[in-house]
């Protein structure tokens, strides 16, 4: 398809042309000269009843030469336009000087029969139904004065074929036009959002990694590897949230990309690690999820206890969308959730499991004395969101 909407770029127009347009110019192309064979033929039919034969054949030559010069010199301009209406104008009104009054009155056709449509279609292919309107409206007038501005019934019948033709199919190619514009518009924003997603994929892949371990390791020695390590968690950040923003268009009109919501979460306490690519989910899923993860967060900096830290891990497949919120502080029991809402302290229940419930979803604990706590949340997708 893109092929065929670039088939024209440097051809008859010389801009790129969409199907409809290559088409048409291929089809006029082989009109003229056949439509110029069936006007000689209907003039050789009735040639013995013309008052000047030999200037019906003059006209009928120089519409030949112009159908075969056409098939040869494959430019069209609005020069080409002008000079091929004044042929079929001109030919039209030279019939007046070949057939009797008599005749005329009668009805009789012009001379080029319906070699002046291909004009009208020439004009709204190459100008739009503003070109193939005024080109139509030339034609008619030049009916007119063949006829005397006595028009019969098939004059008539003819100059509103000729203004349907220009105007409809002038605003089918223009139409035409504005829809491979709008497609390549489309199709340039694909092909720079698919950049971005790689250069997304290579930064996260590489230098997000890097900073990740250069932040863990440097935390787990200590001393003044603890101020590299901060730097190197702050600039994680840095580019991580500027990473999920640079894909922000792809999400769609109420939509939520996970990852710009997490990202915002994070903070020296708070470790957000997200995919590359991005996760979307509707508007009220994805603010639930956010809520939920906010309470977790907040559930470790009451109870974890001091200097406790928290990661936040999104994973995403077809049809679900998990985060898991993970600390090192000091755990609890098992027992201890039943306890809590036995004792009426509701926050977990709530502000957490009730909002993944409502989503269709779950809410799981890990956690033992010690050894921080795992917070698990799953949430389905529906199979028609991006993920």
């Amino acid at each position: 398809m893109w092929t065929a909407l670039r088939a024209d770029r440097t051809g008859r127009s010389g801009r790129r042309e969409p199907i409809v347009a290559v088409a048409s110019w291929a089809g006029l192309d082989l009109f003229r000269p056949i439509a110029a064979l069936y006007a000689a033929q209907l003039a050789y039919r009735r040639h013995a009843e013309m008052v000047r034969p030999w200037l019906a054949a003059v006209i009928i030559g120089v519409l030949l030469l112009w159908s075969l010069a056409m098939l040869l010199y494959r430019k069209r301009t609005a020069v080409t336009i002008v000079l091929e209406t004044i042929i079929a104008g001109g030919a039209i009104i030279a019939s007046m000087f070949v057939d009797t009054p008599a005749n005329i009155a009668d009805g009789v056709p012009t001379l080029p029969s319906m070699w002046p449509a291909g004009t009208v279609l020439g004009a709204a292919v190459l100008l739009g139904v503003r070109g193939g309107l005024l080109t139509a409206v030339i034609i008619g007038v030049a009916d007119l004065i063949h006829v005397g501005f006595a028009p019969t019934s098939n004059t008539l019948h003819n100059i509103v074929l000729l203004l349907l033709l220009g105007g409809l199919f002038g605003l089918a190619v223009d139409l035409a036009r504005d829809g491979q514009q709008r497609l390549e518009a489309v199709l340039a924003e694909q092909e720079r959002l698919r950049e971005r997603e790689r250069l997304s994929r290579a930064v996260h892949d590489g230098v997000l990694q890097a900073l990740a371990f250069i932040h863990r390791r440097g935390t787990e020695i200590g001393g003044e590897s603890a101020e590299l390590a901060d730097l190197a968690a702050e600039q994680e950040r840095s580019l991580r949230e500027l990473v999920s923003r640079s894909r922000a268009p792809a999400v769609g009109r109420g939509d939520v990309d996970l990852r710009i919501g997490l990202a915002e979460l994070e903070g020296p306490d708070i470790t957000v690690v997200t995919p590359a690519a991005a996760v979307v989910v509707p508007h009220h899923t994805g603010e639930e999820v956010l809520a939920a993860v906010r309470a977790a967060l907040d559930n470790v900096a009451r109870h974890a206890g001091p200097g406790a830290r928290a990661w936040v891990l999104l994973e995403s497949t077809r049809g679900s969308v998990r985060v898991t919120v993970r600390d090192n502080g000091t755990g609890m029991a098992a027992e201890r959730l039943a306890e809590a809402e036995a004792e009426g302290r509701l926050g977990a229940t709530q502000s957490i499991r009730a909002r993944m419930s409502d989503l269709g979803g779950s809410a799981t604990w890990r956690s033992r004395p010690g050894a921080g706590c795992t917070v698990v949340l799953d949430v389905p997708v529906d199979a028609h969101q991006p993920i």
